[in-house]
């Protein structure tokens, strides 16, 4: 919090008293990849990526279909990573402020993967990009 951070670190923080004291956050992680709530917008979207594969030109299907493959995969390991960071904490045995921190990391590198999956999902599909996301 202290700290110089990008734009995908400073979605993970959130503000506990003020600007002095702050946390990562595994939930904001969650609702960011949409595995938080079934309210999401991107809860269960790779039910409907599968079904919109027949929108995809003949000569792109096994781009889109690994796409929706790696998406998959790697929303549900940076899914796991943030959660498995809410359990690291020092009131659990072996747990520690930098294993949480090594977790989330390890999520950081996973979400990176699923927003390059998805970029590539609605590319060809021939969508327009996503705003940015906001809270």
């Amino acid at each position: 919090c202290n700290g110089v951070q990008d734009a995908t670190e400073a979605k993970q923080v959130a503000r506990t008293i003020g600007d002095q004291k702050c946390s990562k956050s595994p939930l904001i992680v969650q609702r960011y990849i949409g595995a938080s709530s079934t309210l999401d917008p991107l809860f269960k979207a790779d039910k409907l990526m599968i079904r919109a594969a027949s929108l995809v030109a003949p000569e792109q299907q096994e781009e889109y279909s690994s796409a929706v493959d790696v998406y998959i995969r790697e929303q549900q390991m940076s899914s796991t990573m943030a959660y498995t960071s809410s359990w690291s904490g020092s009131e659990n045995p072996n747990g520690s402020v930098e294993q949480i921190e090594e977790n989330l990391l390890e999520a950081k590198k996973e979400v990176l993967e699923t927003q390059a999956a998805l970029r590539t999902i609605v590319r060809l599909l021939g969508l327009p990009p996503a705003p940015p996301f906001a809270e």
